[in-house]
């Protein structure tokens, strides 16, 4: 007996026939769950350097009381860096309030863990006000720009004396500054597009590509660009005061604010580094490490992390599905299903946006 496939499944001669999946298609989809595999694989990493049974010692012994200052500093963390993000949508003439930048921003926090989730914002943007995804995605690229610039000088206090700490500093900040100037030096810039142009598979993008480096280029050299790094500062303020709290609440306030903050902005810096969604995996290990060059024992500087990375990447994701839902009327979303398709697919609109 031979069947269709209606329900989904192929049978011949009376048996269940597993069709055949496409090598590519496989390779795809491992492809994408790469970054979260390897971000897991640097937490267990960090899991098994502390031990285990000590790490989780360390984090039965956490003041929770410090919980709600802890959650404080995050929201107060969205709010700066949500001012900062509608400062730069104002040279694109973008009609957003206060209040809109503000919902966007938190409802992109949901995507914090996909790759490329940062341009689920464009997507956002796009749906509520029809603004052209290439140009809100130039917001985008100068805040992350210019986020991870501000943020080095901050680690600085937090590794004197760590040479391999030092090295991927200058890594960070040799990335940073190397994505700012390939976008704003005109010669630079041209001489990739040149590149890009004659190269199979890609050069029918480079016209998109010059365009949305304009929008990057018109976005930066704005004063809203320049005055608007005071927020960025505040934010990162915020950020690393929640991480001293973390210390606090684990009877580690030796450490001080200034430490504290300068292991944030280096997990940062490194998380930048690696590329891994939300920096999974490579805040952390670059975190407990500082703490331990600080002279923190091991499992207190990974309960520290942990406590931290996990109330701001939980409460990140939950508070942008809450906005989601809750204002998929305001965003333009028919339903919870076009949400989740916005989630999981606006890194991919955002890139493909060049054509559009």
């Amino acid at each position: 007996m031979t069947g269709g496939a209606g329900d989904g499944f192929l049978y011949s001669q009376g048996l269940l026939v597993i069709p055949r999946i496409p090598l590519t298609l496989t390779l795809r989809q491992a492809r994408r769950w790469l970054p979260l595999i390897v971000g897991l694989a640097l937490m267990c990493l960090m899991v098994w350097a502390a031990d285990p049974l000590k790490l989780a010692g360390a984090v039965r012994g956490f003041d929770w009381r410090f919980l709600l200052p802890l959650t404080l500093s995050y929201f107060l963390y969205l709010a700066f860096r949500s001012a900062r993000w509608h400062l730069l949508m104002r040279p694109i003439n973008a009609p957003n309030s206060w209040t809109d930048s503000l919902l966007l921003f938190c409802a992109a926090q949901a995507a914090v863990l996909v790759p490329a989730g940062q341009f689920l914002l464009p997507v956002l943007q796009k749906s509520q006000h029809g603004t052209l995804i290439r140009r809100s995605a130039a917001t985008v690229l100068v805040q992350e720009v210019m986020f991870g610039l501000l943020v080095l000088p901050a680690a600085l206090p937090s590794i004197l004396g760590y040479q391999v700490g030092g090295w991927f500093l200058l890594a960070a900040f040799l990335i940073s500054a190397g994505a700012g100037a390939l976008i704003l030096h005109d010669g630079i810039s041209n001489g990739c597009f040149f590149v890009i142009d004659h190269l199979p598979f890609i050069g029918h993008h480079c016209p998109s590509l010059r365009e949305l480096r304009q929008h990057v280029v018109t976005v930066a050299n704005t004063p809203e660009a320049i005055l608007g790094s005071a927020f960025d500062l505040l934010a990162i303020g915020a950020a690393g005061t929640g991480f001293y709290l973390a210390l606090m609440g684990l009877g580690q306030a030796h450490i001080g604010w200034i430490g504290a903050m300068g292991t944030y902005a280096f997990g940062n810096a490194v998380a930048t580094l690696s590329a891994l969604p939300g920096g999974l995996g490579a805040n952390e290990d670059a975190s407990t490490a500082v703490l331990g060059h600080l002279g923190l024992a091991a499992a207190p500087a990974a309960a520290a992390t942990l406590i931290f990375r996990v109330m701001t990447l939980l409460l990140g994701t939950l508070l942008g599905w809450g906005v989601l839902l809750l204002c998929r009327e305001r965003f333009n979303m028919a339903g919870p299903l076009s949400v989740l398709a916005a989630t999981r697919h606006g890194a991919r609109e955002a890139e493909g946006a060049c054509n559009g």
